[in-house]
């Protein structure tokens, strides 16, 4: 393989890893390494704004450590056959992006109850908006489970 070409596809690769990031893991990120530098700069220095910036990232770091482990696992939300609301020749279910947390571009999908337990992937398309609201559409009321990922 031509070098050329193994060097655009390792940076496009790179490119595509880095996109991967969202705002919350970029800041995570900046947050743990401001904490870092201030600790190693307060080791030598042992300025007081050192401290401050250490101790600040810190429970920054926790903070946003915490929101990413709490929105990493799926929203769940069953619905009922009487939780559909008619919509023209339709029944749907929204779901705000507040209800979820799981921000502006969640995966969604619907899932029905199995015979024997559990749940299976179902004919019911969840469709994303570009506010972050989930919208199921259906053309008869069934019982449902929503599961959204971020």
């Amino acid at each position: 393989m031509d070098i050329g070409v193994c060097r655009t596809l390792h940076s496009l690769s790179l490119y595509m890893a880095l996109s991967d990031f969202e705002s919350e893991d970029v800041a995570l990120l900046a947050s743990v390494a401001i904490a870092t530098i201030a600790a190693v700069i307060d080791t030598f220095y042992g300025s007081p704004v050192f401290k401050a910036l250490k101790i600040l990232s810190l429970f920054l770091s926790l903070g946003l450590a915490y929101h990413r482990i709490k929105t990493s696992k799926p929203y769940f939300k069953d619905m009922p056959e009487s939780a559909w609301k008619a919509v023209g020749q339709q029944y749907e279910v929204r779901i705000s992006k507040s209800e979820h947390g799981r921000g502006k571009s969640p995966h969604a999908r619907c899932l029905v109850p199995g015979q024997t337990g559990g749940f299976a992937e179902c004919w019911a398309d969840a469709e994303v908006g570009s506010d972050g609201e989930v919208v199921v559409q259906v053309n008869s009321p069934a019982a449902l489970r929503i599961e959204i990922r971020k």
